[in-house]
């Protein structure tokens, strides 16, 4: 197999949420790994156990990435998040605020994530915990998994990233590949997860979305990992031109929506 040479990895957690490493491994590990851009995306307040302590976290690991910086001039930090989706409406768990402080948003539906209600912990918390009891459970979490996604799409443009399509909430990959493709948000193909399903890639690359790899690293030994991803790619036989983090395709300043300066609506 000839692997993908890449860019950048932009799904890191770090200490600050549920990451086992320093904003500092993430950084020296991406660097022995010949990237040129590594971002710290840690979880949004409102997942449980997972999440930062507070949103002003975010704050303190940009000015942490401030300060090393120039102690890492061959590599570019970025900061990010990934926002949790709290219900149908595609509300995120961060405010516009801090959403603006970021240099990249990734956004994904996690299990217990505080809800904006108790109608929004039925609708998707729950209908996803009874989704196992038969097919009409399924059929129902589907759907209200796939509303909440598309709704968050179109709720902020700023979204660059959807974080592993599917993992713990079954969604209609078409449409939801439909959505990222119109919205221009980029498909993750999450290489710690190895998510989403080779089937669900096929449907998203039929569509025409235009995807990301990454490691969704929580220990320094699995940033910039992204072999699986590479793999991934080259068994499919997709376009190398439609994975936005290969090192001919330039990096954060070509995909990012902050960077070209996206007309927010």
């Amino acid at each position: 197999m000839v692997s993908i040479n890449f860019y950048g990895d932009y799904h890191t957690h770090s200490r600050y949420s549920d990451g086992r490493q320093s904003v500092d491994a993430i950084v020296e590990a991406a660097v022995s790994r010949g990237l040129l851009e590594v971002a710290i995306t840690d979880h949004g307040p409102l997942a449980a156990v997972i999440g930062v302590k507070k949103p002003e976290s975010y704050l303190a690991v940009k000015e942490k990435i401030s300060r090393i910086q120039s102690r890492y001039p061959g590599i570019r930090i970025l900061l990010g998040a990934e926002a949790n989706i709290r219900d149908l409406s595609g509300t995120l768990d961060l405010e516009e605020d801090i959403i603006e402080e970021l240099d990249i948003l990734i956004v994904g539906l996690h299990p217990y994530t505080w809800p904006g209600s108790i109608q929004d912990g039925w609708n998707l918390m729950v209908r996803n915990s009874l989704r196992h009891l038969g097919s009409k459970f399924r059929k129902e979490a589907v759907e209200a998994n796939t509303k909440a996604i598309i709704a968050a799409l179109n709720r902020y443009p700023q979204i660059d990233i959807l974080s592993h399509p599917g993992l713990f909430f079954k969604i209609h990959i078409e449409e939801v590949a439909w959505a990222c493709k119109i919205k221009q948000v980029l498909f993750e193909i999450n290489c710690a997860h190895k998510y989403p399903p080779i089937s669900d890639i096929i449907e998203a690359n039929r569509v025409g979305v235009k995807f990301i790899i990454n490691s969704d690293a929580h220990f320094p030994e699995s940033v910039g990992n992204l072999d699986y991803g590479s793999w991934i790619v080259e068994k499919l036989g997709i376009n190398r031109e439609r994975i936005a983090n290969r090192r001919s395709g330039g990096g954060y300043k070509e995909w990012s929506k902050k960077t070209k300066d996206y007309a927010y609506s």
